[in-house]
């Protein structure tokens, strides 16, 4: 079956840089002792009536045929003429790809891909059968977002398309997306349960933040607002937030906090106005860190799998930590583990062994 993809578009080959010009098809090859006959048959190419078709060698765009006259019933038969000892030139050898093109009007090529290719074969004869595609020399997509891009087009044919998913309510949509795959993600927004007293919390939300106290209104499950439930948040270094007096004012994404709520157990949730939020990765100093697991509740738990593919540094969680353990003291290492699985939207105490690197476990 042939598949044809003909464009209207003309434009003046005369002059370009590309493999085939016009010139070309003045181009009369050497007399040798082998050619290989080539066949297309009636009705390949109805709309290139009067037009010229030649032979090229792929690798390097220079022809290995003189051109030939499209018929009336849209046949046209070739010879590519091959290489020999005698001639000095250069044609086509045993297994060259052979590309063909079409001139028209003494001014428009539009090249001729076959699937299966043809390869020369000195002295055989082939009539064609595979799928023809024919397009103007020159144009393709344009676009570098594309999937189909072609960095050598010059004339937009508008064929660009990108697959992807194509949903506005998933995680992975892209807006330039123009096929669905089924490959759309879902993820549920992370909810941590938040306890009276001293609580280890990973901030799960975006980088443009608006704050520690409006993120937390936002969040919080109580509506009680962040004064009113919190007694102190601080990081790592112990430098803090609190109603009287803060030193820190914003969240630092994949980061985790200590925070001590005054009052009844709630939840917090830094997506419940944006969704989950993907691709949060956070640098680990060498010693002690405070970090938050931001993988939501259909990722993977285990710490020492979901750490090792987490890690930009490859080294392996083993290599990388000497311990991790959460609020309570209850720990992981590589000798011993009381914990063996993150909860998502808590935060862990990590020491690194060795240099600085950066976790995601989003990758």
């Amino acid at each position: 079956m042939k598949k044809f993809n003909l464009f209207t578009l003309y434009f003046f080959a005369l002059g370009i840089t590309l493999a085939q010009t016009v010139e070309d098809f003045d181009f009369v090859p050497a007399v040798t002792d082998n050619n290989m006959s080539v066949v297309f048959p009636a009705g390949t190419f109805n709309d290139f009536v009067g037009g010229s078709l030649m032979a090229f060698n792929k690798s390097d765009g220079f022809p290995v045929s003189s051109a030939s006259p499209v018929a009336e019933d849209g046949s046209a038969p070739i010879p590519v003429i091959g290489k020999d000892a005698m001639c000095g030139c250069d044609l086509a050898i045993w297994d060259d790809e052979i590309q063909f093109a079409i001139l028209m009007d003494g001014s428009s090529i539009f090249t001729v891909d076959i699937n299966p290719p043809i390869t020369y074969s000195p002295n055989g004869f082939i009539v064609v059968s595979g799928e023809i595609n024919i397009r103007l020399l020159g144009s393709g997509c344009t676009e570098n977002w594309a999937d189909n891009y072609d960095p050598d087009a010059y004339i937009d044919d508008g064929s660009c398309y990108k697959i992807g998913c194509t949903d506005p309510e998933a995680n992975n949509y892209d807006s330039l997306t123009t096929d669905q795959d089924n490959s759309c993600v879902y993820n549920t927004p992370i909810s941590f349960q938040l306890s009276s007293g001293w609580n280890m919390v990973g901030y799960t939300g975006t980088a443009d933040n608006n704050g520690i106290v409006d993120q937390m209104d936002a969040a919080l499950g109580n509506d009680a607002g962040t004064a009113n439930t919190f007694q102190v948040i601080k990081n790592v270094s112990g430098a803090f937030w609190s109603a009287a007096f803060a030193q820190i004012t914003e969240f630092i994404p994949g980061e985790g906090y200590m925070m001590f709520v005054n009052g009844d157990a709630t939840t917090v949730n830094f997506q419940n106005t944006s969704g989950y939020i993907s691709d949060i990765e956070y640098s680990l100093s060498s010693g002690w860190n405070m970090v938050a697991f931001t993988g939501d509740i259909d990722s993977e738990k285990n710490i020492v799998n979901a750490m090792d593919a987490a890690l930009e540094n490859g080294a392996g969680t083993a290599n990388t930590f000497q311990v991790i353990k959460n609020v309570s003291g209850a720990f992981w290492s590589a000798a011993f583990a009381q914990i063996t699985e993150f909860t998502p939207g808590e935060a862990y105490m990590m020491f690194v062994n060795g240099n600085p690197t950066t976790v995601n476990f989003q990758r």
